[in-house]
């Protein structure tokens, strides 16, 4: 396709009123992200090279253990209002959209405080059952950072259900930029060995929620509108779409960290482990525009539902998923046939991952030519359905764990990471044909 084609078919696209939404969304999101990942690839190298993949390993079960806490501790309430606030702000206002936030707010700390107590006193428990007994201390403190973790992820996605991109987008990129300054310092002149896992508490803990105070202020409670009647939200309503969205992502969370925890559960070595996730994080490098478009699609597709336009809802979803295809597609190709070369920027002991990237990135590709799949059920009220869709897929990971790692160890937690992927994402296409009466995945080449 020449230049002047594909400047075409884009003109078109924006003129599209809500797909040009999606696509002017998204484009600012693949920049941030994009930015991000790479920044966190250069750290990767960094801890890679200098700290190694011990330190790398030990690095990983930490950030494992806080982002467990943070989706329970979250408790599926920021993916709550993902749906609740754009509805708000059909259905009602922007004090009432106010007040679903603090709501939310209130909540998030009560449960924070519960779950961090229990975790305290579990965290020897864990640290015997991997064989770490030197990461009590670091698991027992990172509950302290999980309170900034969620706030600033549940703010991030506030401003996002409230279609503030941009300025969601700054408070992520601003820390990440900070992170890498900042161990390269450190790794120069204060080297210690466990700087990544200091880093990761001060900056992608803290630096995020601080830097979206003055932006969830200005959108949320610094308003000139004058309201006559505010509807006043319930925490019941919350609880009725956050447990089964908890539940969901506590699939996802299944997905994404058994195999670290079953790794280490069959003594696969924590610099293995760490080999592993390396693998893992670039393999998203496919997903990154996935992620962009489905954080700026789903406010979009609720709001679109209800106001009644389900054809609008089909056409966002079809030319989201055919558009972040092609585009993720040359990165997946690049992944798969160079994964050798690729891995052995972070160091030699790396390049025993080099078959996990590439299985890994395979699934990441499935993903993205099945579209927004969570986000469309999520957001237009088949979050129950998809918390099913997403046990099955837990459930198939953790089966087909217990078979492949004993036998192929890092190799078999990816071939089981993307069975499991397919499983999902395919289940979710039905369901969504069946309720709708229209797919949203994309098969190439198909005319």
């Amino acid at each position: 396709m020449n230049f002047e084609a594909l400047k075409s078919k884009l003109t078109t696209a924006l003129k599209d009123k809500n797909f040009g939404f999606v696509l002017k969304g998204s484009i600012s999101t693949v920049i941030t992200l994009g930015t991000v990942q790479a920044l966190r690839f250069i750290s990767g190298v960094v801890i890679g090279r200098f700290y190694g993949a011990e330190a790398s390993g030990k690095l990983t079960l930490v950030i494992t253990v806080m982002a467990i806490l943070t989706i329970i501790g979250n408790f599926g309430i920021k993916d709550a209002l993902q749906k609740l606030i754009p509805e708000s702000n059909v259905k009602h206002n922007q004090a009432t959209t106010t007040k679903y936030y603090l709501l939310g707010l209130k909540n998030i700390f009560l449960i924070w405080f519960v779950v961090g107590s229990i975790f305290w006193f579990l965290a020897p428990v864990l640290c015997k059952a991997w064989n770490a007994p030197e990461l009590l201390s670091f698991f027992r403190i990172s509950i302290l950072f999980v309170l900034p973790t969620i706030l600033g992820d549940y703010n991030y996605f506030s401003l996002r259900a409230a279609l503030k991109i941009n300025t969601a987008n700054i408070s992520i990129l601003i820390p990440s930029v900070i992170r890498i300054v900042i161990l390269i310092v450190v790794t120069i002149y204060f080297f210690n060995i466990d700087n990544p896992i200091y880093l990761h508490w001060a900056t992608l803990s803290i630096l995020p929620f601080l830097f979206s105070i003055y932006p969830i202020y200005k959108n949320f409670f610094k308003s000139d509108r004058i309201v006559e009647h505010t509807y006043i939200p319930k925490s019941a309503e919350i609880y009725r779409l956050a447990i089964p969205m908890l539940l969901t992502y506590s699939a996802f969370m299944i997905n994404n960290y058994a195999d670290v925890f079953m790794l280490k559960f069959y003594n696969v070595s924590t610099a293995a482990v760490g080999v592993y996730k390396t693998a893992n994080n670039i393999s998203m490098l496919t997903a990154t525009l996935l992620v962009a478009l489905n954080t700026t699609v789903q406010p979009k597709i609720t709001q679109l539902y209800y106001q009644s336009e389900l054809d609008e809802v089909r056409k966002v979803s079809q030319k989201s998923t055919k558009l972040i295809f092609w585009l993720s597609l040359p990165i997946t190709l690049l992944l798969i046939f160079i994964a050798k070369p690729i891995m052995s920027i972070y160091g030699k002991e790396f390049m025993i991952g080099a078959f996990s990237l590439a299985v890994l990135s395979i699934g990441q590709l499935f993903n993205t030519a099945c579209g927004p799949v969570a986000q469309l059920l999520n957001g237009i009220g088949f979050h129950k359905q998809f918390t099913i869709i997403s046990i099955i897929g837990a459930i198939i990971n953790i089966v087909i764990n217990l078979i492949l790692i004993p036998l192929y160890g890092i190799n078999g937690a990816a071939i089981a990471s993307t069975i499991s992927i397919f499983s999902w994402n395919i289940i979710g296409s039905f369901f969504i044909k069946k309720k709708l009466g229209f797919y949203i995945a994309f098969i190439p080449f198909k005319k």
